[in-house]
């Protein structure tokens, strides 16, 4: 029995049932491919999963007073993280002037003074639009905390004390409350709201 030769018909009817069988395959793999990526994305640079907002009952407050407000998940997708927690935290911003040959310039840093973290959930997946409420002690001595030195050194802490009494490039102490859900292998979401501490 002889075959019959196939014409050019014939082969481009095959050719394109093949690559029609072919970009089927290639689609649903790029949308595999692109879901991945999407996810791992979100993962990474936390981009589309949303937000954390927090929200306090006054920005002001005295030494020893507390703050009161709360945290809401503003997230787009249920999200496991290793925790959400809040952080009462205080600095000191400090301005470096340089001069001499070749070097001149300004360049800012901060000194912490104080930060303390409280865990307001522990690891799980977090819902989204889940309220979480927070408190936070304002230590009584906040007026008087100074940046903690890199070395301990009676001697060094008395030169501190004394150039800081005449350097005008130390500011105020700033205070900050923030809240931070912690994802791991990723970037974490976070939100922080400046308060004053004054008597």
């Amino acid at each position: 029995m002889l075959r019959r030769m196939a014409d050019a018909d014939d082969v481009i009817k095959g050719a394109g049932r093949f690559f029609k069988k072919l970009g089927s395959v290639v689609a649903d793999t790029s949308k595999t491919v692109a879901t991945q990526v999407a996810a791992t994305s979100k993962q990474v640079t936390g981009l589309g999963r949303g937000s954390v907002k927090l929200e306090l009952d006054q920005t002001k407050v005295a030494p020893g007073g507390q703050i009161k407000g709360r945290i809401t998940l503003a997230l787009t997708e249920p999200v496991a993280a290793k925790r959400l927690v809040v952080t009462l935290r205080a600095r000191q911003r400090i301005v470096t002037i340089k001069r001499g040959e070749g070097a001149k310039g300004v360049s800012a840093t901060h000194a912490d003074v104080f930060q303390f973290d409280k865990e307001l959930a522990p690891s799980q997946t977090f819902e989204k639009d889940k309220v979480y409420e927070l408190v936070l002690d304002i230590p009584p001595d906040a007026l008087d905390l100074k940046p903690q030195p890199a070395n301990a050194s009676p001697l060094a802490d008395v030169a501190r004390t004394v150039v800081s009494a005449f350097n005008p490039s130390a500011g105020p102490i700033e205070w900050q409350v923030i809240g931070r859900l912690e994802i791991a292998w990723g970037r974490d979401l976070s939100s922080e709201v400046d308060i004053v501490v004054a008597p």
